[in-house]
This record gives structure tokens, sequence and C-alpha cells, in this order.
């Protein structure tokens, strides 16, 4: 083998080494620590219609840690949504503890459909679960097009269709 594909494969072989540890030594150390933060929720994805809300349970485990469980998001849109945290904050208590998310899609909201991340934080532990949120309009599709087409059926008979003609005379006699 000549030594310029020798020096090729080392460095392959170094930058995947290097990659790998990357990818994976953020887990490795938690496992390390002896404590692992995990969330969980339930359900992992909801559908809001506007104007309504859903209720999401936030289960943390948190091994033998002590201190307080904060709970925040990333990835929601900065309007049209009301998010709350029951508790924001807690005592960890015997390694679970559980919450409720409560978010609410007010009537800014547009139909949508994205991804958030719920964050709990113990002490300098982090975890986060994904959330996938739907909005659906308040009323259905359909009938603001049946309005419509209601709409244009009466119009249309208006315009095509004659006035039916009474029988007899056209004026009547006065005396």
């Amino acid at each position: 083998m000549r030594p310029a594909s020798r020096l090729v494969i080392f460095s392959l072989c170094f930058v995947f080494l290097i990659n790998s540890n990357l990818m994976f030594g953020v887990g490795y150390l938690r496992a390390f620590s002896g404590s692992q933060l995990t969330i969980s929720a339930n359900p992992s994805a909801a559908v809001i219609k506007v104007g309504d809300k859903a209720v999401i349970n936030l289960t943390v485990t948190s091994g033998a840690a002590s201190g307080m469980v904060c709970f925040s998001e990333q990835g929601f849109p900065s309007s049209g949504f009301t998010i709350t945290f029951l508790p924001q904050c807690e005592p960890a208590q015997q390694s679970v503890n559980g919450a409720q998310l409560i978010v609410e899609a007010t009537p800014a909201a547009a139909p949508q459909n994205f991804t958030a991340q719920i964050v709990a934080t113990l002490g300098n532990q982090r975890a986060s679960v994904p959330l996938t949120i739907t909005v659906v309009p308040a009323i259905p599709a359909w009938i603001p097009w049946l309005g419509i087409l209601v709409f244009f059926v009466v119009i249309g008979a208006a315009l095509f269709m004659k006035p039916r003609r009474t029988k007899g005379k056209g004026k009547m006699n006065s005396t």
C-alpha cells in the first residue's frame, strides 16, 4: 500500500473516531455521572382546535439527584399560544416527578403543524422530549365552502330563472 493511501485511510479513521466521540460523548458522560435525567410526554402529539387547549402529562426520571426540576419549552411560535407548566419548578422527589403542560391555541393561532421541545432541567442536567402540535380551524373547512356554494346557487337561480307570470288581466278596472 502506498504511503498516500495509508495517510488517507488513517485520516478517515481519525475523523470518524472524533465524530463518533462527539456524537456519543454527551450521553456517555451523562451515564458516567451516576444520575441520568429523562423526560417523557404523554401524549407525544396533540391536535388542538383554535380556541381550545390540550393537556400533556410530563414525567421526569432523575435517578438519585436532588434539587429543583424546572420545565421550559423551545420551538413554539412567538404568538398564538399560551403555554403553562403546572408546576413550573418543583423539588425532585424519589426519582420520579410529574407535571402538566397546558397548551392553548388562542384565536390568533394559525392552522399549522410543528414540533417543539419540552425541556426539563435539574441542576446541570438537562433532558428534552419532542412534542408535535397540530392546530386545526375551530370550524370544519367544508362549512365555509358549503356557504359559498349555497350563495352561488341562489345567485345563479336569481339570474337564470324567469319569474312566473300570473294569468289574468294586467290591470284592474277601477270604478
